[in-house]
């Protein structure tokens, strides 16, 4: 729903379960916090994250029949290849561990932006392995799931569950931390096409490092007063600015509107996160009006386990 301006869209979630058919949210996630403390052996960045999912979701369906073992995907928005995209590869990975026979269909309805930092992809591969698991009558159990969303990307085990968590290693060793006493505001905007992650990684591995990690301000700030916004950072968002000044100026103009604000991820997308609800929406509509080409959202941040259900069970 538009608040103010017709560009700026609420996104919430749903969780719909018809016979062997799931309908789920596959709900984006910011990066509150991301630090970068060195290279792996493995090739990956070593990395300290505090995650986030918020509200804004694309809509995964799930189906599942008798006959051949075969794995179809629609994805609304997308032109990829079955193959390369992170949902169909969750179904195929969940068919083998699983042993699973039979024919998986899923139905993607996209409305988290595509390379903006926001975990699309792995959140639709993540909504997969819940859907499959549950139609197949939790047959793998929670740490085989988490260890085949692993596998599947960095960002995929966190999202199978959500809310506020820390992320360490290449972000899938996790620890969950308490939910907000309440939701709290969010405005989203991303202006321009999406980034190459390596792109930005590379830059970064070439940046001296100025500013010391600040997971521990934000972990300290966190548990003295859990009521009060803890500071937001990204060591990403300098080399990526120097790639998209404009990521700079959004990010500068959500902090000048009284949000906590940042870059998520590796761009191109950032966020402002707010204590009041009018705040955010004004922060959102003059967002929107300063920067008519961007895309800009109003959502909020989700508790763990946070997908509501919409129909019957």
């Amino acid at each position: 729903m538009a608040r103010g301006s017709a560009r700026v869209r609420e996104e919430g979630v749903r969780f719909v379960s018809e016979g062997r058919r799931l309908r789920l949210a596959a709900p984006a996630k910011i990066n509150l916090v991301l630090d970068l403390l060195g290279s792996r052996e493995d090739g990956y960045t070593e990395i300290a994250t505090v995650y986030q999912t918020v509200e804004l979701a694309d809509e995964v369906t799930v189906s599942v029949a008798e006959g051949p073992d075969r794995t179809v995907i629609e994805a609304e928005g997308l032109d990829l290849p079955p193959e390369r995209n992170l949902a169909w590869r969750a179904a195929e990975v969940y068919r083998r561990a699983a042993g699973w026979s039979g024919g998986i269909r899923i139905a993607l309805r996209k409305r988290i932006p595509e390379g903006a930092g926001l975990g699309g992809g792995s959140s639709d591969a993540a909504a997969v392995l819940v859907a499959l698991e549950e139609l197949a009558g939790r047959r793998l159990g929670k740490e085989a799931l988490r260890r085949l969303a692993s596998r599947l990307g960095a960002d995929v085990p966190f999202l199978l569950e959500g809310g506020l968590a820390i992320g360490r290693g290449r972000g899938d060793e996790l620890e969950p931390l308490p939910d907000w006493p309440r939701p709290l505001p969010v405005v989203l905007a991303r202006l321009g096409p999406p980034l190459s992650t390596a792109e930005v990684y590379a830059r970064a591995r070439l940046t001296p490092r100025r500013d010391p990690p600040k997971i521990q301000r934000f972990l300290d700030q966190l548990r003295a007063a859990p009521r009060r916004l803890p500071p937001v950072g990204n060591m990403l968002f300098g080399p990526a600015a120097e790639l998209r000044p404009a990521i700079r100026r959004l990010v500068q103009r959500l902090a000048e509107a009284g949000g906590r604000a940042a870059m998520t991820g590796s761009g191109s997308a950032v966020f402002g996160l707010f204590a009041a609800e009018e705040e955010a929406a004004a922060a959102a509509r003059a967002l929107a009006a300063a920067e008519p080409e961007a895309w800009v959202c109003l959502t909020r941040t989700l508790p763990r386990g946070g997908r509501a259900r919409a129909g019957g069970a």
